[in-house]
């Protein structure tokens, strides 16, 4: 091997581990900003059942960690949409995660499975104990959890 085509896999290794350094680091945030959210909206409601719980109503408030903010918009480290809404059967409030990769579903519907009333991932509730049923449901390059 010569000294060029050593170089060229060091560089091609340091940009996998970079890459992946990204990628856990993308999940990691996203994980801190959902626990912002959700806390933040559990506050602004608190003794209502959370009426006109919108996108809108949450960025007026000044409730959306700034990770999310992408402009008029809420968006996730991904690009995906980030959607809040009322869930007014069961009187509480989703927040949906869109164009997840597949790795990262595979972690963020395993993520503080106590603090959540429920988890579904393309549509799937799953159990956030069985990760089998989840790798199941994170088949997509990109999922909506």
């Amino acid at each position: 091997m010569s000294i060029l085509e050593t170089v060229g896999a060091l560089i091609v290794s340091l940009l996998l581990i970079a890459a992946a350094a990204f990628g856990k680091s993308n999940v990691a945030t996203t994980e801190q900003n959902l626990v912002l959210l959700r806390m933040q909206t559990q506050q602004l409601f608190f003794g209502t059942n959370y009426d006109n719980l919108d996108n809108d109503v949450a960025m007026s408030a000044g409730i959306v960690p700034k990770a999310f903010l992408k402009g008029d918009s809420m968006k996730n480290a991904w690009g995906g949409d980030v959607t809040l809404a009322n869930d007014a059967d069961n009187g509480q409030f989703s927040i949906t995660l869109d164009n997840v990769p597949q790795d990262a579903c595979m972690q963020l519907a395993r993520f503080q499975p106590d603090s959540w009333e429920s988890i579904s991932v393309n549509g799937t509730v799953v159990d956030p104990t069985d990760v089998g049923a989840i790798a199941g449901a994170c088949t997509a390059a990109s999922s909506l959890i």
